[in-house]
């Protein structure tokens, strides 16, 4: 958290959440790894009064109810709300993705401040209960603390932030980047049926719920709610962007304007001096804007699936139980130890995949944007620095044997480790099948991870002092992570001895929604290899010198009617060169 400094009148000086409040006035971050789960918004009496302030939440909440959205308002001692919008479980944005929004919203709220959700490196917000700068303590609107607590676990629909801006007429950030050029093209790709004025989306992204009364009212006569839309360009833009959400294509719409109901729409393009043109122009970008950013929907399918599958390698087995007695020791009392635990099990894994036994030792070639996913979503900046501090250490069991270039990865060699040969396996024994990491322990915590597989693999029930010891992990850690998988359902304790519990892992993932977001980053990956490969191109092609111009080489003939006797010729050829002494 960030605790408020009376002199500069700023959050300057940060500290650990406590379980306490805090004496002075504190904020907590919104954005972890760049990215943040709630939508923070924040309206400040200090230019428009605090009676502003109350319409603009009010409009604002009136909003999210039509777009499926909740939120938890409090109030400061100065009259200023703050407004805080759960996204769905597993859901999260980027202050760039969000941004777009913020700025919809600003235009229509005079007093919102978006400046908290526009920065992830400095973004804060203070929370219900917290001291005010101007004295008294922050306090709930309309709310009791349960049913905020119920609003902030279960979160909004999938799709609110979406819908919102469909509704207040927006389409979407520019795209700059050429990453991000080829993930939009790409995520739209398989999202779109069918091409040209036919071109709708995907059945499974269609919105079956009617549009606002607002956009039905603005079809049906033109009238406009000045409240929504600053122009008539939104309103129409809000239209058209609802009837592709319901799967319209072109085709129909131009059909539809035609109609009585559209009426409204018919007037608003009548300036133009091709309306069918502009109609068409607005479609794409809706289409283009609904494909690429509309969440993936999550469905129970009643089954579960493995996410990746495993391997039974002796060879494998017996260097992953090696090298993670290895981290365990080397690793003990550093906060990236489980962080580390986990690239090596995803080693392993790649090794058994698409690795090669050469003289009895694994070798594999893998990159760390692949690792990453491996090692159940971590984010490839922190699989980078693995494998940077592994295989500079002394007895470690990843031995760099080639240097990647060009669109070749590095080379590693899974050797043992002499520490490793000495360790006596019992209770922590890993399981038998090497398999990648699940993507729930991006959810749940890494060192969680290690003390899960302990109980799972353990022979016998053991106490929570057994396991800890057993890991190397402290009391109060490992009595915080053993809650937080009994909360989570992993787990189970009777008579003092831990026992895996009802949940399963799968649950988890299909809860947070883990199955889109391992999607995404695959097709953020395959993206940015493309971009490598065009630089690569490149790059090539520059330092490739163009081909001369032959004509330079030509030796100019004097007399090209004079040919050499033949004669002549022959008689050279015959005596060679002349004797040079």
């Amino acid at each position: 958290m960030r605790l408020y400094d009376p002199t500069t009148r700023k959050y300057v000086s940060a500290g650990p959440l406590t379980v306490k409040r805090p004496v002075l006035p504190a904020a907590v971050p919104l954005f972890s790894r760049a990215r943040a789960g709630i939508v923070a918004l924040d309206f400040d009496t200090k230019h428009h009064g605090h009676a502003c302030v109350v319409a603009d939440v009010r409009r604002l909440l009136a909003w999210l109810t039509e777009c499926g959205g909740r939120a938890v308002v409090d109030q400061s001692a100065s009259g200023g709300r703050h407004v805080l919008i759960p996204l769905a479980p597993g859901k999260t944005v980027t202050a760039d993705e969000v941004r777009p929004l913020l700025r919809l919203l600003a235009a229509r709220l005079p007093t919102l401040d978006i400046t908290p959700m526009t920065n992830h490196k400095s973004g804060c917000i203070t929370v219900p209960g917290s001291q005010c700068k101007e004295g008294g303590y922050r306090t709930l609107v309309d709310l009791d603390p349960a049913t905020a607590a119920d609003i902030l676990t279960v979160g909004s629909d999938a799709g609110t932030l979406q819908r919102l801006e469909a509704l207040l007429g927006g389409t979407g950030r520019t795209v700059t980047s050429p990453i991000d050029t080829h993930i939009r093209a790409e995520t739209s790709t398989e999202r779109v049926l069918g091409s040209s004025d036919d071109a709708r989306l995907h059945p499974r992204f269609c919105r079956s719920a009617p549009p606002p009364r607002c956009v039905l009212d603005f079809a049906s006569t033109g009238r406009i709610d000045t409240r929504r839309w600053p122009s008539r360009s939104e309103a129409r833009q809000s239209v058209i962007t609802h009837a592709v959400l319901a799967g319209a294509s072109a085709t129909e719409i131009l059909t539809r304007v035609s109609e009585p109901a559209w009426a409204g729409v018919r007037a608003a393009y009548a300036r133009y001096a091709e309306p069918e043109r502009a109609i068409r122009r607005d479609t794409a970008r809706a289409l283009d804007w609904a494909a690429s950013t509309l969440p993936e929907p999550v469905r129970d399918t009643g089954h579960k699936q493995k996410h990746t599958g495993g391997t039974y390698d002796p060879v494998l087995r017996l260097w992953l139980t090696h090298a993670q007695t290895w981290v365990a020791s080397e690793f003990l009392h550093r906060r990236d130890r489980w962080t580390t635990h986990a690239v090596v099990q995803a080693l392993a894994w790649a090794a058994a995949m698409s690795g090669q036994l050469v003289e009895g030792v694994p070798t594999v070639g893998v990159g760390g944007r692949s690792l990453s996913i491996a090692a159940g979503m971590l984010p490839e900046s922190t699989v980078w620095s693995v494998l940077e501090r592994l295989r500079d250490m002394e007895g470690s069991p990843l031995l760099l044997i080639e240097r990647g270039v060009g669109q070749n990865p590095d080379r590693y060699a899974l050797v043992p480790t002499h520490a490793g040969r000495a360790a006596v396996v019992d209770t922590v024994a890993g399981p038998a099948e090497v398999e990648s990491v699940h993507p729930a322990w991006s959810v749940i915590g890494w060192r969680h991870r290690v003390l899960y597989d302990a109980v799972v693999a353990a022979a016998e029930p053991l106490t929570a002092d057994e396991l800890f010891t057993a890991i190397g992990m402290g009391r109060t850690s490992g009595y915080e992570a053993l809650l937080d998988l009994r909360v989570a359902g992993l787990l189970t304790i009777e008579n003092t001895h831990i026992g895996i519990g009802p949940v399963e892992l799968d649950d988890i993932g299909h809860r947070h929604g883990l199955t889109s977001a391992v999607r995404a980053r695959i097709v953020r990956h395959r993206a940015e290899r493309i971009v490598w490969r065009e630089w690569l191109a490149a790059r090539e092609e520059a330092r490739t010198p163009p081909e001369p111009d032959r004509s330079v080489f030509a030796v100019a003939d004097d007399h090209p009617a004079d040919s050499p006797d033949h004669d002549y010729i022959l008689a050279v050829m015959n005596t060679g060169p002349p004797d040079p002494f």
